[in-house]
């Protein structure tokens, strides 16, 4: 039977996770037209969108009140102010997103009250302006993307005027994903003939081409247009349960919009629960071109079988992306040894026992935890592959294991 640990040290080293404030920029990137304001200092703007142009090798554009020790004993509204002011003079957005810091957090800059001045000192500004509380001390980079998608989901869609009015789309919130696996998921979406609205789409924005002249904004993005429209939708389906489930819940609640949450489609069963749920949704059949793509994952699960079968593997990363890797290499004939997250969640890491038992494997799941305690685990017993982000290069080059 799987069991569940956490590490006994305070003091994190070499961190799974992020801050909270990158989570709520990235998800802003996916909205044609919006921009973000990191309320803080100016390193709290910088940090993520370094590490952001460094991923993704696009110019990343994030404003910032710049905090500085004055405004931490006053307060920082007039540089709120200033920035919101600034911000639609030069850029003229479609939304402009707020997004809190350690810093403004900790003083108790109440910014959605600056907002409220903002809008009634300048009523010609229409936009949404959004307030996202973003602290790094509570959660970590995703609890700031869910936390976007939150108030997106709260404060964009229109009231629906008359009961059972539809636009004939569906929702679909990819939750922490990267660009090319959006394109993905819009390829399953055409195959099959559907429509959707996207919450949020940056696999343009974050993934586009080179254009001469350079476009105001990036191109791509689901615009403020689709996103009111999407109280309308017959459906919302949202493929993380901890970055966008509550989101979708929040379209059950208050628009009526059937809310489906779903694993990541990660390997056969998990997409083939996203596929069920869509043709159940509308009533539209299986293309042939996707039962070919699927009938040729198979055959090479199948293929592969005798080089995977009975290997030990250490998973690392966000909680809903390793439910979904502990699917996939189960369905390899592998073994999950070691589940580590950062997230400190008790109801995933037993949901994830659960998992485990239903694919009849045995593995570690630590919580709350980072990657020196991984590296320990796998010094006392070794596995096999190891498959995480990046950062997971020191424990392979120090145990030569891929």
């Amino acid at each position: 039977m799987s069991c569940v640990t956490t590490q006994d040290r305070a003091v994190a080293i070499n961190p799974t996770r992020s801050c909270a404030p990158i989570g709520a920029m990235l998800a802003n990137y996916g909205i044609h037209g919006a921009i973000t304001i990191n309320h803080g200092s100016q390193g709290c703007a910088t940090y993520p969108r370094h590490q952001m142009a460094r991923h993704f090798r696009e110019p990343v554009e994030v404003a910032t009140t710049s905090l500085t020790e004055k405004t931490t004993v006053y307060g920082g509204k007039n540089n709120l102010l200033a920035a919101l002011k600034n911000i639609w003079e030069r850029f003229n957005p479609t939304m402009i997103m707020v997004c809190s810091t350690c810093l403004s957090e900790t003083i108790g800059d109440d910014i959605p009250g600056v907002i409220d001045e903002f809008k009634e000192n300048n009523p010609d500004i229409t936009i949404p302006i959004l307030s996202v509380k973003t602290p790094s001390y509570i959660g970590n980079h995703t609890t700031g993307f869910d936390n976007f998608l939150k108030e997106i989901a709260n404060n964009i869609p229109d009231r629906r005027k008359k009961k059972g009015e539809t636009n004939g789309k569906i929702n679909i919130i990819p939750g922490w994903v990267n660009p090319g696996d959006i394109r993905e998921l819009k390829h399953v979406i055409r195959e099959m003939g559907l429509h959707a609205i996207w919450l949020t789409d940056y696999s343009e924005t974050l993934d586009g081409g080179y254009y001469e002249p350079r476009p105001h904004f990036a191109r791509g993005g689901t615009t403020i247009e689709e996103i009111q429209s999407s109280s309308k939708s017959i459906a919302t389906i949202a493929l993380q349960r901890y970055v966008g489930g509550e989101a979708a819940h929040i379209y059950e609640r208050r628009h009526n919009v059937p809310a489906h949450i779903l694993p990541m489609p990660i390997g056969l069963e998990n997409t083939d629960a996203f596929v069920d749920t869509l043709t159940a949704i509308t009533d539209h059949e299986v293309p042939e071109t996707l039962q070919v793509e699927r009938a040729r994952l198979l055959d090479a699960l199948v293929d592969t079988h005798m080089f995977t079968s009975g290997l030990r593997v250490a998973l690392f990363g966000d909680p809903d992306l390793i439910e979904g890797l502990t699917s996939l290499v189960a369905e390899m004939g592998m073994t999950p040894a070691y589940i580590l997250t950062a997230a400190e969640s008790k109801p995933w890491a037993e949901h994830m026992v659960e998992v485990t038992e239903e694919l009849g494997v045995e593995s570690e799941i630590i919580i709350k935890s980072d990657l020196h305690e991984l590296h320990k685990r796998i010094k006392a017993k070794p596995v096999d592959l190891i498959i995480g982000h990046s950062k997971g290069k020191f424990i392979a080059d120090a145990e030569n294991i891929p």
